[in-house]
């Protein structure tokens, strides 16, 4: 029982937390191979499950409000106060993963750091690597880590690509330059990426006549290219998109590690602005929002 519950957290971890589709597999069984090497304190693993129950019951009440905030917007109703109620379930989300990252290096606790590995962003890697003495083996590890997160770090410049449409026609990153557009990476099998891009359509509604612009990324090739023929993921890839009337910018990754260099795992995304610069990860739909409408106060 232990072995298979430690191999489902390795799969997810893995799936979930994946940099590079090239180099994914040899980086993140490193950073496996190092949390293994290390133990939890009594204290720290108190706090861990602590973190996590807190987390999971933050995730449980935003559900709830959202299920109830989009049921009223889909008759046309948009309800402003529980949408703040939302938006301060997420700060107090992102501030527990603050909280317990800044913990983990304040205290040098490499075993509870590595444990958050699904939330570490650039700034936290290299507060740790600043304020924790490793041995060459290991700071070789976080800086290749550093260096693969890097791509998604607020304030960096987008690394640019290109990928095609279902009608072979090249969508490319540079023209989308001087909007602010969301890249939002997801897969037809996929039902929280799904969920997620629903609940974009009526920003995408308000802020596209505005310059603000969706590109959706397809990664049903690239997780599931050992499965299935690409014309199989294509053909899954359209019938969702279709399905659902997702008419913003879309695009098929065939495998070519384009999403795993810039997003690491399906379901990720990032907001760019008008100049290329990222501004922000892994957001939630009402939190982008939020950025627009600030934009365009």
């Amino acid at each position: 029982m232990r072995c298979l519950i430690q191999c489902t957290i390795l799969v997810c971890t893995l799936f979930y937390s994946v940099i590079s589709y090239g180099q994914s597999e040899d980086l993140f069984m490193r950073i496996w191979k190092a949390k293994e090497e290390v133990n939890l304190s009594e204290k720290s693993l108190e706090n861990f499950n602590e973190f996590k129950q807190e987390k999971t019951e933050l995730l449980a009440q935003i559900k709830q409000l959202e299920d109830s905030y989009y049921k009223k917007l889909e008759n046309g109703a948009k309800d402003e106060i529980l949408k703040k109620k939302i938006l301060k379930l997420y700060e107090r989300k992102h501030h527990l993963i603050d909280d317990i990252k800044s913990q983990a290096v304040k205290n040098k606790d490499e075993a509870l750091f590595l444990e958050l590995t699904e939330h570490v962003r650039p700034k936290d890697l290299k507060a740790f690597l600043k304020n924790v003495k490793l041995s060459e083996s290991q700071s070789e590890l976080y800086k290749i880590w550093l260096d693969a997160i890097q791509f998604t770090a607020n304030g960096s410049q987008l690394k640019d690509f290109a990928l095609w449409d279902k009608n072979g026609t090249k969508v490319k990153t540079t023209n989308l330059k001087g909007k602010i557009f969301w890249i939002d990476s997801w897969a037809s099998k996929c039902g929280p990426c799904i969920k997620k891009l629903k609940q974009m359509q009526s920003i995408y509604k308000q802020y596209h006549p505005k310059g603000f612009e969706i590109l959706a990324l397809s990664w049903d090739y690239t997780l599931r290219g050992y499965i299935k023929t690409m014309d199989a993921a294509k053909a899954d890839w359209i019938k969702v998109m279709n399905k659902h009337e997702f008419n913003w910018l879309n695009v098929f990754d065939t495998g070519d590690q384009i999403m795993g260099d810039q997003f690491g795992s399906v379901g990720k995304n990032i907001l760019v602005d008008e100049k290329g610069i990222i501004i922000g990860f892994d957001l939630h739909p009402l939190e982008i929002e939020r950025i627009l409408e600030q934009k365009h106060q």
